[in-house]
């Protein structure tokens, strides 16, 4: 199965390097791939050094952990370890496995942009309040 960083980054190179992808209420966000060939850009999600596209293949791992879909989880108003910023939730994923958090730690909440992008690229569906992998993708897109 290809790994969605591969995925996401194809597509994107396919786009011209910008896609428009959109939130579950209809939000738009333009997401740019960067020089660099290993990270990508978003107005909304305003980090230095930018997320690079391996933050996709977290995701994913979780969601397979899980069988298939995972809770998004709230770091806006939690720290990494409380309650819906746990390492069982995508934001607290983020912040763990990608970012490199501690437990108590404060984190950034990436997820709006996030699942908007794996339902771009086919990958997952972005749900009220949970992701979750297409059928397609289980399938090994």
């Amino acid at each position: 199965m290809r790994k969605p960083s591969e995925i996401i980054k194809e597509k994107l190179l396919e786009n011209r390097g910008s896609a428009i992808v959109y939130s579950m209420t209809g939000k738009s966000y333009e997401i740019r791939s960067c020089n660099d060939g290993c990270s990508f850009v978003c107005d909304q999600l305003p980090i230095k050094p930018p997320y690079t596209y391996d933050v996709f293949d977290v995701i994913v791992d979780l969601l397979v952990e899980q069988g298939g879909r995972a809770e998004k989880g709230a770091g806006r108003s939690a720290k990494l370890g409380e309650p819906r910023c746990e390492e069982s939730t995508i934001v607290g994923a983020i912040a763990k496995k990608y970012a490199g958090k501690s437990e108590g730690e404060s984190v950034f909440d990436p997820v709006f942009v996030m699942a908007a992008v794996l339902e771009w690229a086919g990958i997952a569906h972005n749900e009220r309040g949970y992701v979750e992998l297409t059928t397609k993708y289980r399938a090994g897109m």
